[in-house]
């Protein structure tokens, strides 16, 4: 009987976390530059029928003591890009991040490029991190003059004003699938001790990446994941029924 509910229990607990990552997956679906999160599943510890309580004809036979969500992993696939003709939306096609500062001025990581111009000429992002970019001959953000007008940026990255160059966005990407945590839907932080390094990808100017989300997939995925939080529910009626007729017997 514990062996059946131990089996449920951990079924809706990890059909439930899925059942969420999907609902947030998508929440996101037009969040621009999201990259969508799936979660993997791992067997608890095995265990042995070659007793009397299990009457099998196979003494090697093994029972799984149920599952458990292990590991959310981000699914970097590259999202359909869409031409917005705004000259600050920047797209990334290939590999690649763009890093841009944050408030308490460490590095983050996205593939958002959803950018604007705000009043001191600077590239934003709609949470106020700042474009990191490689400034040359001693420009910065506060001499440049930045314009949505004025402003051009080419496959390779290269920034002009007014057909001047003024720096370079550079691209970075992580080396293993652990060198970034998510900060938000579509942020990230290196992980300790983690450099990012160049990445090739190219630059499109005016267009956006959208999320990578399948929207179709994703609701097929959480019916299946609501049948099976149903089907693992069942392992409690079970129980009981089972409790009900032990309880019987020994008062016979």
């Amino acid at each position: 009987m514990y062996g059946i509910l131990n089996v449920s229990k951990s079924g809706m607990s990890s059909t439930q976390n899925k059942i969420n990552v999907i609902s947030n997956n998508i929440v996101n679906s037009n969040t621009a530059g999201y990259k969508k999160l799936d979660v993997e599943f791992q067997d608890l510890v095995r265990a042995g029928l070659s007793n009397n309580s299990y009457p099998t004809n196979d003494v090697n036979a093994t029972t799984g003591t149920g599952i458990k969500s292990t590991t959310e992993v981000r699914n970097f696939t590259q999202g359909s890009l869409k031409n917005t003709k705004i000259s600050t939306n920047l797209a990334i096609d290939g590999e690649g991040l763009f890093r841009v500062i944050r408030s308490d001025n460490t590095y983050a990581y996205t593939r958002n490029g959803e950018f604007s111009v705000d009043a001191n000429g600077t590239l934003v992002d709609d949470a106020g991190n700042i474009l990191d970019i490689q400034f040359e001959d001693e420009k910065n953000y506060n001499n440049s003059g930045i314009t949505s007008d004025n402003l051009s940026v080419n496959k390779q990255g290269e920034v002009f004003v007014n057909d001047e160059k003024i720096g370079n966005i550079n691209l970075y990407k992580p080396t293993g699938d652990n060198d970034v945590l998510s900060a938000s839907g579509n942020l990230f932080i290196a992980n300790d001790g983690v450099e990012l390094i160049a990445a090739d990808g190219d630059i499109y100017q005016g267009y956006t990446e959208m999320s990578n989300v399948d929207i179709s997939q994703e609701f097929t995925d959480l019916i299946a994941m609501q049948r099976a939080f149903q089907l693992n529910s069942k392992g409690f009626t079970v129980a009981d029924e089972n409790n009900e007729e032990y309880i019987m017997i020994v008062n016979l």
